[in-house]
């Protein structure tokens, strides 16, 4: 029905920019809300569809497109926003092209000229989108009085003429989504849309949301795992805590519990608005004049995953030593501090196979020029010898930008070659003085510019050489927009530097190591190409505890495999109860590492207390004996691109109690972990959510039947509740290791939940199966294996 005045009083039919004034631009900030909220923004919307033809890869067709004006209205004491049509305007053409990129997936374009092939000047491994190019898909074309059909294999696209409305449904028939018709209220939704606020132009669409659905991703999150209400803040920040809208890790693509996916194709300021201006709607835009999308499907939310990373790239496997204990603060300021830590650790007979050196293994803490101390940090290849000797690794702090102090000869070098960001004066830049604040005259590294990948390649190269096994690829995400890089322009280059930065440490490390690692703080689509990520600087409370979860549970959901965090937060001092909890959780993470904030802020567990340092032991010697599953279960999820920490609605994706929680997970396909995520003081109980189906308590092997129902379990300080799913087996090494060997083999122990059981058992490179037949076991060969039990 068209909205007219007279059925609707509050609708604006006059949009003579000249009655209003001149446009005003209230909150040019780091999104596009303003589009939604000023007065006087020009849009452009779908109308019809005016003609159409068949490619090669897929479909373009050409919208008869009208021009409207975003007004500022009121009624009453209301005042909103309308899009009031321009009278006495003739149509424009916004000119569509979708293309086959599988038999599953499309990429969506449009824009008000004719799109073509946006020319990128960043080597592809540092783009977010790897498929650059369409398989070759066999599809259909037809049409008839109402609609345009395009068809391949696995979906359907419907597109009707008279309002250019795009269905998605699978190859059955059966609906998907669908774009979301024209709300006369702009910030409801916008619909297919390109808007102009008179400084740049920005592209929107919107797609309806079921009642009863559900949507996930958008990186890490850690106010929500669920996104459907939840305002996004979709700008790389340092985050400072883990339980605002703050996030280091913005990833453009969201995955339904309808089994579909979106994946925005920008770089550049984006904004998500999921049912948080209009109930039933969600709605993208981008400050990009061509609108770039991939509607994604699949059978199943992992499916809907695991296509998307076909466009942005899988996870590799880190190596098997990095799954072991991390020890670390900020920071060991001399060797024989690490040494002391070092043999503490081996006293204490604690797992432990990498110690870090975070901000001080400089000349000065914090003065990034890649180069040992001399004074506190001398000989370091030969004392990461004996270190090794002890069998720990050692891991090295840096970060993307550099001091501008003339005694660092990082800085001299790089300002006199061109290799750091400018202004526009060409100067390096510098942040204002109008706010105080630190670090604000830090030089940026340019990693937009291929010569200064290379020099601080070659330079990173040179300290793996000494012995280092892994770089801590710090910040990242704080990069300004005002900036000028060598071949891309600050607005877009603010989330995407994060993936540039990364990937250059990530190569140069493999180049000498071989190995598959950073430990990075920043990311975005196609980072997880890079691993592995952790969560920041988080508080050192029990909120910033239920926070971390919920980072891990939602960067999981957008394609990253391996995640960690750090252990007792980072940000204060944890108390004993705190540091037990935060461990209990962080050993059953995909990575764990103790870090803290502060020289003297220690994170090693017996700095806590007899009790923390010996339920501390209990939980490391357990994550140790677990290493075959857990390097079995980081070979599978890296392979089919689920996360290693796996939120309950990937485990059970049709029952709708999972859908909002986030305080319990799946560790790799057997384990279910339900954290004790507030003091004793709070709660003497845990509700846990057990997904229909047979379950075993771990801890008790009490077998519980569960038609899909939440439990009660009573908790104390030494352990969390964990279950075990019907038909698994676990796989366990020797107790009382020192460190993981580099090896998983040989199996000392294996257990069995169920009568009927079948596991493979790999490192990625040597498989070895175990099957279970009522109640027997059998095995390939035993030669992998010192001695069996199982349950």
């Amino acid at each position: 029905m068209k909205i007219t005045k007279e059925i609707f009083p509050q609708f604006i039919e006059d949009a003579d920019p000249k009655a209003s004034g001149p446009v005003s631009i209230n909150s040019y900030d780091k999104n596009l809300e303003h589009f939604y909220s000023s007065d006087m923004i020009g849009f452009i919307k779908a109308s019809s569809v005016s003609s159409f033809k068949k490619t090669r890869t897929g479909l373009k067709y050409v919208i008869s497109a009208d021009k409207y004006i975003n007004r500022k209205v009121m009624t009453h004491e209301t005042v909103m926003n309308q899009l009031v049509k321009q009278k006495n305007e003739k149509p424009v053409d916004m000119h569509v092209r979708i293309d086959v990129w599988t038999q599953d997936t499309l990429r969506i374009r449009y824009g008000l000229s004719v799109v073509k092939e946006e020319e990128i000047k960043l080597p592809p491994e540092q783009r977010m989108l790897i498929k650059d190019k369409p398989d070759k898909i066999r599809f259909s074309v037809a049409e008839d009085d109402k609609n345009i059909f395009l068809k391949t294999k696995k979906i359907l696209i419907t597109i009707e003429k008279s309002t250019a409305i795009l269905t998605v449904l699978d190859s059955k028939g059966e609906f998907i989504t669908k774009q979301a018709r024209y709300c006369i209220m702009p910030a409801d939704s916008t619909g297919m849309a390109i808007g102009n606020d008179g400084r740049t132009t920005s592209s929107f669409d919107s797609f309806e949301i079921a009642s009863k659905e559900q949507i996930y991703g958008l990186g890490e999150r850690f106010d929500h795992v669920a996104r459907k209400g939840a305002v996004t803040d979709f700008w790389n920040k340092d985050a400072i805590g883990t339980s605002s809208r703050r996030t280091y890790v913005n990833v453009p693509f969201i995955v339904s519990t309808a089994k579909y996916g979106i994946f925005l194709n920008s770089s550049a300021k984006t904004q998500w608005d999921i049912a948080t201006k209009e109930a039933s709607t969600l709605s993208f835009g981008t400050a990009e004049p061509v609108m770039d999308y991939f509607i994604i499907t699949g059978k199943s939310m992992s499916e809907v995953i695991f296509n998307y990373c076909s466009l942005t790239g899988f996870s590799p496997v880190p190596p098997i030593w990095s799954f072991g204990l991390w020890m670390s603060r900020n920071s060991y300021m001399n060797w024989d501090i690490v040494f002391d830590v070092a043999n503490n650790i081996r006293k204490n007979n604690i797992p432990c196979d990498v110690l870090h050196l975070d901000t001080a293994w400089f000349k000065d803490d914090w003065n990034c020029d890649l180069r040992f101390s001399k004074e506190r940090f001398p000989d370091p290849k030969e004392n990461i010898s004996k270190l090794n000797n002890m069998g720990f690794k050692i891991s090295a702090w840096q970060y993307n930008f550099i001091p501008p102090r003339e005694d660092n000869v990082n800085y001299v070098e790089a300002k006199e070659k061109g290799y750091l960001a400018l202004d526009k004066d060409n100067n390096i830049f510098r942040h204002t003085n109008d706010l105080p604040g630190s670090w604000k005259n830090d030089a940026i590294i340019d990693f937009s510019n291929p010569e200064a990948c290379r020099w601080y390649a070659d330079q990173i190269k040179d300290v793996i050489r000494t012995g280092i096994s892994a770089i801590k690829t710090d910040f990242g995400e704080g990069i300004p927009e005002e900036a000028k890089y060598m071949n891309i322009s600050g607005s877009r280059f603010h989330n995407l530097y994060s993936l540039a930065y990364n990937c250059v440490i990530f190569n140069a490390c493999k180049e000498v190591s071989g190995d598959n690692i950073v430990w990075a703080r920043s990311g975005t689509a196609g980072s997880q190409r890079y691993p592995l990520h952790w969560g920041g600087d988080s508080q050192c409370t029990f909120e910033g505890l239920q926070g971390t979860l919920r980072g891990a549970l939602s960067i999981g959901l957008s394609g990253f495999i391996f995640y960690s965090h750090d252990i007792g937060g980072f940000i204060g001092r944890p108390t004993p109860e705190l540091y037990i909890r935060w461990a209990q959780m962080g050993l059953f993470s995909s990575h764990s590492r103790c870090h803290g904030g502060g020289n003297t802020n220690s994170r090693e567990p017996w700095s806590f207390g007899e009790e923390a340092n010996r339920i501390f032991k209990k939980f490391a010697d357990l994550r140790y004996s677990l290493l075959p599953y857990i390097v079995t279960e980081a070979n599978y999820c890296a392979k089919n691109a689920v996360p290693m920490m796996k939120a309950m609605v990937l485990e059970a994706e049709d029952d709708i109690n999972t859908y909002s929680i986030e305080d319990q997970y799946m560790f790799g396909r057997s384990i279910l972990v339900a954290p004790v995520l507030e003091s004793m003081e709070k709660t003497k109980k845990r509700k846990v959510y057990l997904p229909k189906g047979i379950w075993f308590d771990y801890w008790t092997k009490r077998r519980i039947k569960s038609q899909g129902s939440w439990i009660e379990v009573a908790v104390d300080i030494y352990t969390i509740p964990i279950f075990i799913k019907n038909g698994s087996i676990l796989a366990y090494k020797k107790d009382n290791a020192i460190n993981t060997e580099e090896s998983i083999f040989p199996i000392e122990k294996i257990e069995s939940y169920g009568k009927d059981a079948e596991y493979t058992i790999t490192d990625g490179k040597t498989e070895y199966k175990i099957q279970v037949k009522d109640g027997k076991i059998s095995c390939k060969d035993d030669k992998y294996i010192e001695r069996l039990s199982w349950k």
